[in-house]
């Protein structure tokens, strides 16, 4: 069967997605290790300069997003997601021969600034497929962000025990650079640059996405369905510590596979679901199922119940980030969505800058089991939020006679 145009780029994107993100989360298991290798002692401040670590890079993303999102509107989203896989080959390599702590800070930093492959991709995606294709195309691109934290830091984990932290890194920055070939290589995109009397400010293409009247509520919800995994992300290695004495970086790496392995099928599966039952409706039993799940998270003190808990929470949050992005982009303008989607990479780098400084400080004063009921609160209130106030957009409602969308 002969694909069109759309599915090829789509395949294409979800090959160098998974790859790049493959060796972005390859380091996960091991950065508050690495980073008493760098001198700090205590776990307590390890996991205090974890958070700082993912801030730095989350802080650069927000301011970042937007610009290169408004610029691929102008220039094409393929050449911002090249952009973005060349910056973070640079970046992620030069982490490998850091010397202190504040050296390893100002690359993650600069890493933030110039990747954002996600909103790139996802942008990409969103402005090449057709509207009864979206929650599809979406969910696939979201899938192999799940599946790249799946197979990522369990490799990671492992060849830190066996190559070490800093050759591990340098592994990362090579996946970068076979993704930058897929791209190059393989999507086609059909864009027309706009001619030099119909292009608008980045200011101007900012104003045009957020007039849409749901697009700030969205945006903002996205934030927080973001906030919720990142907010413990970097204690889970010292949960781990917490009950074993060894093979920590490899057990944290399984746990991490745990919950992107059942979110990656998420992904996929809750798009044909939320066909039936509405996307808002679907985006809303995963922010409450997510939120029971992580509060139960921190009943866990061994690592087989952890596990279990982990792989729930992937199933219910491996929908959400779909579930918003479908709503957003079919809410989108007509040819912005690299400004759309660069607003929404800029309101999910924000929760990599707040969310992880967050976790940090309430594992530092409350303990590292303390985030997890927190986080399901959170969810549990996203999911009150969007029942009160989201409306399902007219774009993602088809007539039962519509076929649906293939998988």
């Amino acid at each position: 069967m002969k694909l069109e145009t759309w599915e090829k780029n789509l395949y294409a994107v979800w090959v160098s997605q998974f790859l790049a993100l493959m060796g972005a989360n390859l380091v996960f298991p091991f950065i508050p290790f690495f980073v008493k290798d760098l001198g700090i002692k205590s776990d307590s401040d390890a996991a205090l300069w974890s958070g700082v670590l993912a801030t730095a890079t989350g802080a650069m993303l927000f301011i970042s997003s937007p610009l290169w999102g408004s610029l691929s509107d102008r220039f094409g989203r393929k050449n911002m997601l090249l952009r973005a896989y060349a910056g973070a080959t640079v970046t992620i390599t030069a982490q490998a021969i850091v010397q202190s702590v504040w050296q390893l800070l100002a690359l993650r930093a600069l890493q933030g600034f110039f990747v954002g492959t996600i909103p790139a991709a996802t942008a990409l995606i969103a402005g090449g497929t057709p509207p009864r294709r979206m929650a599809y195309a979406l969910g696939l691109v979201q899938m192999a962000v799940f599946t790249s934290q799946t197979v990522g830091p369990v490799v990671g984990g492992l060849m830190a025990s066996v190559v070490g932290f800093r050759t591990t890194f340098a592994l990362g920055g090579l996946m970068y650079v076979v993704s930058f070939f897929v791209c190059l290589v393989f999507v086609k995109e059909d864009f027309q640059r706009p001619e030099p009397g119909q292009r608008v400010s980045y200011v101007e293409n900012l104003r045009t996405v957020m007039r849409v009247p749901t697009m700030l509520l969205l945006i903002t919800v996205m934030f927080l369905v973001s906030s919720a995994g990142v907010f413990v992300r970097p204690v889970v290695p010292l949960l781990v510590k917490s009950f074993s004495h060894s093979g920590v970086e490899a057990k944290s790496g399984f746990v991490f596979a745990a919950i992107a392995l059942t979110s990656a099928i998420a992904a996929v599966v809750s798009g044909r679901i939320a066909e039936r039952t509405g996307y808002r409706n679907a985006l809303i039993v995963a922010a409450l199922g997510a939120g029971v799940a992580y509060a139960l998270v921190g009943a866990a003190y061994s690592l087989p119940p952890l596990l279990l808990l982990m792989a729930l929470v992937g199933v219910f949050s491996g929908a959400m980030i779909p579930m918003v992005n479908a709503l957003i982009g079919a809410s989108a303008p007509e040819g912005k969505h690299g400004s759309a989607f660069g607003l929404v990479g800029s309101a999910q780098a924000l929760s990599f800058a707040v969310a992880p400084l967050l976790g940090g400080i309430t594992a530092q004063q409350l303990g590292i089991h303390a985030g997890f009921p927190i986080v399901g609160a959170l969810l549990v209130a996203v999911a009150a939020l969007v029942w009160l106030t989201v409306r399902e957009p007219a774009a993602l409602v088809f007539d039962e006679a519509d076929d649906a969308p293939a998988v």
